[in-house]
């Protein structure tokens, strides 16, 4: 996992679109850094988000290391699909 997020990143952990991410961001609801690029999500924020995401979902708690994991696969799988 990378230390910031991209919010198309966090979009798709979420299951969410990126400006809803953006808008979350906007709002306060997830802490965001903007950069010339867009917006990023710090690691800490991420996995807090995440994890308060899964937990909401699934009413499980998952180790950060897991939940990185996870993240990761995501990432990797939607990536993939997304490429040409």
């Amino acid at each position: 996992m990378d230390e910031l997020l991209s919010t198309q990143e966090m979009a798709w952990v979420l299951g969410r679109s990126s400006g809803t991410i953006r808008d979350m961001i906007r709002d306060g609801d997830i802490e965001g850094v903007r950069l010339p690029a867009g917006y990023r999500i710090p690691k800490a924020e991420a996995l807090r988000v995440a994890r308060a995401h899964v937990e909401a979902e699934t009413g499980r708690s998952l180790p950060d290391r897991r939940l990185e994991t996870l993240i990761d696969q995501v990432i990797d799988r939607n990536a993939r699909a997304t490429s040409p």
